[in-house]
């Protein structure tokens, strides 16, 4: 039973293959060795006992060549390798015993021409079925063994001196070829170990590999899952410094109130660097490409920052033609806002050009500043998470060092070239290439130049399940002169809307996700059913992902995503009661 054992391993199984395999090539040498045989000794022998011994190596030949054949169609199963061995083993001493009988049958030692063919005949048959043979030790020690012994027997047991001393040739033939048989065998299974071991460690790298890449997607995604819970209380923390705004007036509760403003904010950056970063690795992000007007983006993006660059000494210049381009807008206006802002906060600069230039088949967008620049040894690392130049203690106030990590990772994932180009002393400017679009030119929408944010004496629907959000942004309403109606789920907002004449609501706001597989659209469509008209709704969610925001343009919501800022929410109630 431990003889078998040895033999049931994958090495000896690749030994029995290499064993088959290579045994082709041989028989059709042994088959040619044949007719020479029987050319040369059909003169020098009885014809009947040459065709005899030919047709007899003719059909163990044949039969050799049918095992194979067998073989290489059959599923190598470890329960047959033995059996496959000994089998092929077996066939070949059978042609040994054959080959070996050609010093009985028609050796004539009293001529020496036919004594060296037969030695040198045997001699080659045995040196090259060495290394086909090797594979298994008994299928050649077999055959070497039936093939030459009856040879040296007959020259060493002859009165010649010159025969004997070609037996003892022949002997030691035997033996120096038996040996050098088990370092072939040797030799083979242990390339064999090698490539399993080999084979092992490959797959072991790429399973190690897998669960590194899983262990990254699921902490990812566990990150961007979170999102939601994680700007709960930074939202509800938000709205509830909003409102106590509007009850303090001592200028040093004031300075406080805006350092936890301050605090707030910076906080909500680093969250929301944080979740992109998670989003883009878990493979969340869901590129959807149009036709954009460049102008359209530049010219909001300018106005969002002009603001902040005015207060920083910074002038800021915009010029961009009015025209297309193939993107994802929300995620190009992304990066510009990012490159914006890393220009704005790092660069140093007294100087920044937003810009736009119509190549032959590409547009290429640029910020541009004149700063300080960024060393050419460092310019492949400020792309990498968390690399922050002259930072070294850390300030969070200037981010997590995220910025333009997002940047260069939404650049491959649109494909848009990122270019940087920088020299200390001299700012930087980082460039995008998108391709042109010939496509009409958007419209823009026109805009409200001054816009009256008072809100007072509108009525206003808000169902939110978190109890800290709900009291946070009724607080918040009340002291804008807003009449309410709240509910904690959508359940709670119809049998509320059934039970008494409520007036048409102005405005529903609804957190997107509710209790019992509920969402905000879901409320909405219970207020618009209700009174049977096309309120206008503001759907408040910490969910980054983009199908939220294809729900709620495909139910005519707005959207705002947490923590939401007071100002920010008033001036888009403002926009909504205005249009």
């Amino acid at each position: 039973m431990n003889i078998l054992k040895s033999f049931d391993t994958p090495i000896y199984r690749e030994q029995i293959r290499a064993l088959y395999q290579q045994s082709s090539f041989l028989f059709l040498g042994i088959v040619f060795v044949m007719l020479v045989i029987t050319a040369f000794f059909w003169e020098r022998a009885e014809h009947d006992i040459v065709l005899i011994w030919l047709a007899a190596n003719m059909v163990l030949t044949l039969l050799r060549l049918v095992l194979v054949k067998i073989f290489q169609h059959q599923q190598l199963e470890m329960r047959n390798m033995l059996s496959w061995g000994l089998v092929f083993a077996l066939s070949s001493i059978i042609s040994g015993i054959l080959w070996g009988s050609i010093a009985i049958l028609f050796l004539q030692t009293s001529e020496i021409e036919t004594v060296l063919l037969v030695v040198i005949v045997l001699a080659g048959m045995v040196a090259g079925s060495l290394v086909p043979l090797s594979a298994f030790i008994p299928a050649y020690y077999g055959f070497t063994l039936c093939a030459m012994s009856p040879l040296a027997y007959v020259l060493l047991t002859n009165e010649s001196d010159v025969l004997v001393f070609i037996g003892t040739l022949v002997l030691v033939f035997i033996v120096v070829n038996l040996g050098y048989s088990f370092v072939v065998n040797r030799n083979l299974v242990e390339s064999i170990r090698l490539r399993f071991e080999n084979l092992d460690l490959l797959e072991s790298l790429k399973q190690q590999k897998e669960l590194a890449e899983q262990a990254n997607a699921d902490k990812s995604r566990f990150l961007a899952a979170t999102s939601h819970d994680l700007r709960q209380p930074l939202h509800a923390m938000d709205l509830y410094l909003g409102a106590l705004a509007n009850m303090i007036d001592a200028a040093e509760q004031k300075q406080l109130l805006e350092k936890s403003r301050q605090a707030s904010t910076v906080l909500n950056s680093l969250l929301t660097a944080l979740m992109d970063v998670s989003r883009l690795d878990a493979g969340d992000v869901v590129v959807e490409r149009k036709p954009s007007n460049i102008k359209t983006l530049l010219d909001m993006l300018a106005d969002e920052f002009r603001e902040q660059a005015q207060q920083l000494g910074i002038q800021l210049q915009v010029e961009a033609p009015a025209v297309s381009v193939d993107t994802d807008p929300l995620m190009f206006s992304r990066m510009l806002r990012n490159l914006l802002n890393n220009a704005c906060s790092h660069s140093g600069a007294s100087r920044i050009v937003l810009q736009a230039q119509v190549l032959q088949h590409d547009v290429r967008v640029s910020v541009c500043d004149d700063g300080v620049g960024i060393p050419f040894d460092q310019q492949q690392q400020v792309f990498s998470e968390f690399y922050q130049l002259n930072n070294p203690e850390r300030d969070r106030e200037k981010g997590l060092g995220l910025g333009l990590a997002i940047v260069k990772r939404l650049a491959d994932l649109l494909q848009h070239e990122l270019k940087l180009e920088s020299e200390s002393g001299k700012g930087c400017c980082f460039s995008l290439s998108l391709p042109r679009v010939h496509a009409a030119q958007e419209v823009q929408a026109s805009e409200v130049d001054m816009l009256d944010d008072d809100i007072s004496g509108s009525f206003i629907v808000l169902i939110d399940d978190e109890v800290g959000v709900r009291d946070a942004m009724r607080t918040l309403l009340r002291q804008w002169g807003c009449e309410l109606l709240l509910a904690d789920s959508v359940q709670a907002l119809q049998d509320e809307l059934q039970s008494l004449d409520y007036p048409r609501p102005d405005i529903v706001i609804a957190d997107y996700r509710l209790q019992g597989n509920t969402t905000g659209i879901d409320a909405v469509h219970v207020v618009r059913n209700q009174f049977d008209k096309a309120i206008s709704a503001l759907i408040i969610s910490g969910d980054t992902d983009r199908s939220v925001q294809t729900q709620t343009d495909q139910h005519g919501c707005l959207l705002l995503h947490k923590p939401v800022q007071p100002g920010v929410l008033r001036e888009m109630l403002a926009r909504m009661l205005a249009s």
